[in-house]
């Protein structure tokens, strides 16, 4: 599995999160394919991003962001989940969730993401993979679910 970026992050190993993140917020659960480039693109905009929670067992991606965000984030590329699920993506199954924590290095980290910020981010990547050469998408009429 590759976590890549183009700009360094700070990696830790351990399932607690990163400290001075603070206990009234949200946080955005994203694939890896598509959160991965949203927040790369999020780094190379000069937007600051707070730490990024990997899921390895399900290839999920959480994002803290303000607490209020919950309240009005809608939309099938990901989803919004109170604080107290920040330690699971809540994908289920048999494997539990086994993660990592990254953080943008140097001295004055921000401690959430800002939530509109990363829905374009996650909105304009998502456009790109959907109109990539050699996908799929739009799918035919008749393939589309009723």
């Amino acid at each position: 599995m590759t976590l890549r970026s183009d700009y360094p992050w700070h990696i830790a190993l351990g399932e607690h999160p990163p400290a001075g993140l603070p206990s009234d917020l949200a946080s955005v659960r994203m694939g890896m394919a598509l959160g991965l480039p949203a927040i790369d693109s999020l780094v190379g905009d000069g937007t600051d991003v707070g730490p990024v929670r990997y899921c390895l067992a399900h290839r999920q991606l959480l994002v803290p962001v303000a607490a209020e965000t919950v309240h009005r984030w809608r939309d099938a590329h990901s989803d919004c989940v109170p604080a107290a699920r920040v330690r699971g993506c809540g994908a289920g199954g048999y494997r539990g969730c086994t993660g990592l924590w990254v953080t943008r290095p140097g001295p004055g980290r921000t401690a959430v993401t800002p939530a509109d910020a990363l829905h374009d981010a996650l909105s304009l990547t998502r456009a790109r993979l959907r109109t990539a050469p050699g996908t799929h998408y739009p799918r035919p009429q008749e393939a589309r679910c009723a």
